[in-house]
């Protein structure tokens, strides 16, 4: 992932030692989700909720602590900065592309519960791009592999729905933090 120079596995793996109930994708996913409606995303509050019922402050995250502080800077960078830079922490290309599928749908899941704790409360009250992206979201992630089409088009198919999701949070973010937002749209701060 480049904008975060930090690998799918180091997260993982950081994740992993301080037992967290999350893994790699499903943590960026909540971390994005959370940036969307507080435009920075505090550090703090994602990781009291991706290390479940472990409060952030109250634990040592020793050598972990740099490699998510980093992916938690960098991400909130590269949204905030709209550059559209944003990458989905899933496993490279060089893994199975059931292994990316499942990541994506973990991310997925992620984002939705990043939002959700993060305050929102309808989609449906947002403008109609924002809900059809979300409302893909959660089909996606109840996505599933069959191995018997054609891996070519498979991998086609997956790449599109990767840019796609990408640029939708960005639509996203800028819902809520840009010009997108609408006056009856339900976020609870």
């Amino acid at each position: 992932m480049s904008e975060h120079n930090i690998s799918y596995e180091a997260i993982d793996d950081a994740l992993l030692k301080l037992d967290a109930i999350n893994e790699a994708s499903e943590a960026h996913g909540a971390l994005c989700g959370m940036i969307c409606i507080s435009g920075t995303g505090d550090i703090n509050n994602w990781l009291t909720h991706i290390l479940g019922k472990v409060d952030a402050n109250d634990i040592e995250l020793g050598d972990s602590e740099s490699i998510l502080q980093t992916l938690h800077d960098k991400t909130v960078a590269v949204l905030t900065q709209q550059n559209y830079e944003l990458e989905l922490l899933i496993h490279s290309d060089d893994d199975s592309l059931d292994v990316r599928i499942d990541d994506l749908c973990n991310w997925c899941q992620g984002f939705l519960y990043g939002l959700s704790v993060a305050g929102l409360t309808d989609i449906k009250k947002l403008p109609n791009d924002a809900s059809e992206i979300l409302q893909d979201m959660m089909d996606i992630s109840k996505a599933g592999y069959d191995s018997e089409d054609d891996e070519e088009e498979n991998e086609a198919a997956f790449a599109e729905i990767v840019e796609y999701l990408r640029i939708g949070v960005y639509l996203i973010f800028n819902t809520f933090n840009g010009n997108g937002l609408t006056s009856d749209t339900t976020v609870l701060h």
